[in-house]
């Protein structure tokens, strides 16, 4: 998507459609709202008076702009007014669903507040976002080219709208996050292991490194749990590093981060049942996210002291599959006993728990973190690029619920707290500075929603990548 600059003034802007925000409690305009429908003819009120856009049910309303320069306004519900990255993000991603299928190849974006740099740059990621169409990666029989249309052209409007060098950061990231949106996105049948590492090595065109170890390599190393859980699966496990340039030169600071890749997870043994067993196939939306950050870094600041993991595993039945009560011997030496299948400073991500969505639902992610200001820089990144974390404590009380007789600790506790004994599990195997990202509910949707289409989202790239500029020193080029 292009993006460019449209200057301060809604009523001068040239584009196919100017995306307005309507605030909750708006039905008296303030006077800036009431200075554009001036401008417009009266449309504003008139949408609003004949029910064509209201404050409760019609989130979107497309209609003539009158005397504008552009040809139609489209108003969008944006909650109660305020700033931030959020806000501007999901505004974005509203108005340019919106007109997919229709003929605006470009849309103005009105973002009202005297937004800062970051809003801005969300505000991009957002746009890309709502362009997004999930089904063209496989093809629908079905889809015409006026279908399949989509705004190619962002034009920002507003006070404060950052330099040419910010937006096109921010395009970069967008870019990044629909590549890991389609990554995550692809069937089982389609992408098993050993083909995400062959995706990854194709971020050796982006100067990185890329190391894939198989079963062989993984046992000569130790990597009992791993292999544990993918033993029972036709496709073998695949560990996949990404490496930055930066990586080798960086010293003794370096950032990691670590997705969990699960192609498919059907339970194992412990089958899950068959009600959307179909979303499995997310259940690498974290390798996805990790893999698709590397890419994004390597190309914004490739000096970056960054590494990507991707542990790669299918978690099938099978006359090999692990068993419960197996106890398996994890790298660093603990013991583990199977009830369930399921660097310097760290950040992992996964769709780890039921517990995350139940809590959460699919707008906020659960972040764990050791220490806590490490967690906070976490936690800054994702507000700065308008995706909603929300710290949880790490309970190490609960410890105990982890022990086993047979082992050092087993892989499941009982379901009150599953969302922090989880990460409490995890912490048993992070040695340095770490955060935990909990998934489990904003990774993908189970249906259509006004900002995003039914799958995945492309949870936390924006993120990784925004905490890996900081960390190496570049964070202006997504400020």
């Amino acid at each position: 998507m292009r993006v460019r600059s449209g200057g301060a003034d809604p009523a001068t802007v040239q584009a196919d459609v100017l995306a307005l925000p309507i605030f909750r409690g708006e039905r008296e305009m303030p006077p800036d709202l009431a200075a554009l429908d001036a401008a417009a003819g009266g449309a504003v009120r008139r949408a609003i008076e004949w029910g064509e856009f209201d404050f409760s049910e019609i989130e979107t309303a497309l209609v003539d702009a009158g005397p504008l320069p552009t040809p139609k306004l489209l108003l969008v519900l944006a909650g109660r007014r305020g700033r931030g990255a959020w806000r501007a993000r999901r505004v974005a991603s509203k108005a340019t669903r919106h007109l997919q299928g229709r003929g605006a190849r470009s849309m103005a974006l009105w973002l009202r507040d005297d937004e800062d740099s970051d809003a801005y740059a969300a505000a991009v990621i957002g746009a890309s976002q709502g362009t997004f169409r999930p089904y063209t990666y496989y093809g629908r029989v079905r889809d015409t080219p006026d279908m399949l249309r989509s705004v190619e052209e962002l034009v920002l409007v507003g006070d404060g709208i950052p330099a040419d060098g910010t937006l096109e950061a921010a395009a970069e990231i967008a870019d990044g996050v629909e590549w890991g949106r389609t990554l995550a996105n692809r069937s089982a049948n389609d992408l098993d292991p050993e083909a995400m590492a062959e995706t990854a090595r194709g971020l050796e065109a982006d100067g990185c490194s890329v190391e894939v170890l198989g079963p062989v390599e993984m046992r000569a190393l130790g990597m009992g749990a791993l292999l544990g859980v993918g033993q029972g699966a036709a496709h073998e496990p695949r560990l996949i590093a990404v490496k930055l340039p930066g990586w080798a030169k960086a010293g003794d600071r370096r950032l990691a981060f670590v997705g969990k890749g699960v192609c498919f997870d059907s339970g194992g043994i412990s089958l899950k049942g068959a009600e959307r067993m179909e979303e499995m196939k997310h259940d690498k939306a974290g390798a996805a996210a990790v893999l698709a950050a590397a890419r994004t870094v390597a190309r914004l600041a490739p000096q970056t002291p960054l590494m990507a993991v991707a542990p790669m595993v299918e978690n099938m039945p099978g006359g090999n599959a692990q068993r419960p009560g197996d106890v398996v011997k994890a790298m660093n030496g603990k013991t583990i006993e199977v009830e369930r299948q399921g660097a310097t400073h760290m950040v992992d991500v996964a769709t780890l728990t039921g517990s995350a969505a139940i809590a959460f639902g699919d707008m906020i992610s659960a972040y764990f973190a050791r220490p806590r200001e490490w967690g906070a820089q976490v936690g800054n990144a994702a507000e700065a690029t308008g995706e909603w974390f929300w710290e949880m404590p790490l309970a190490t009380e609960y410890r105990d619920t982890l022990d086993s007789a047979h082992a050092d600790l087993v892989n499941s506790a009982a379901k009150e707290g599953g969302l922090i004994k989880s990460a409490v599990f995890l912490s048993e195997f992070a040695t340095v500075p770490w955060v935990h990202v909990d998934i489990g509910g904003s990774a993908y949707l189970i249906r259509d929603k006004p900002h995003n289409p039914k799958g995945a989202l492309g949870t936390t790239i924006s993120t990784l990548v925004r905490l890996a500029l900081d960390y190496g020193g570049a964070g202006g080029a997504a400020a």
